[in-house]
């Protein structure tokens, strides 16, 4: 372990196929956000600019990851994704938030359902590359999330 840069992802192995896949599912996302960018920024600019940072974004985690996969790295790779699906639900279920299209629910179509659920697994593969207590902790934090979310949809607090 090297102090000066900082650790690899601790404690986990991280064989060569689980890098690649992980590039692989990170820049198969980055592809589709960046082929709709251009429909979305003439809904409106900040629709297109949501996708171009998205699509870049993925696309830059991929070689990161796999040639300086570090816990921060992975972390961030987490959270992005947690992120951008957490914006896919919402648009697809309460609307996009902001925008001439907000609060109106987008219908779910099959290549926003298939890079969804790359990122998904993108996501399931990252938190397996964290060490044991980290790893902990990340799925507790999704696991309590979700359960919130629940709690404010239930109660009606959450469209």
């Amino acid at each position: 372990m090297r102090a000066a840069t900082g650790p690899m992802v601790p404690i986990r192995a991280r064989p060569t196929t689980t890098l690649a896949l992980a590039g692989a599912l990170s820049l198969a996302a980055a592809w589709v956000h960046l082929a709709y960018a251009a429909p979305h920024l003439r809904q409106w600019w900040a629709y297109g600019a949501f996708f171009i940072a998205t699509g870049a974004g993925q696309a830059l985690f991929a070689p990161l990851i796999l040639y300086r996969p570090r816990a921060w790295l992975v972390l961030t790779g987490v959270a992005g994704n947690v992120a951008i699906v957490a914006m896919y639900v919402m648009s697809r279920t309460a609307g996009p938030p902001l925008g001439p299209h907000a609060h109106v629910a987008e219908r779910a179509g099959t290549i926003d359902l298939s890079t969804t659920a790359a990122e998904i697994v993108l996501v399931a593969i990252l938190v397996t590359m964290l060490g044991a207590r980290t790893r902990r902790f990340i799925i507790d934090a999704l696991l309590v999330g979700g359960v919130l979310l629940w709690a404010l949809r239930l109660t009606g607090r959450l469209p």
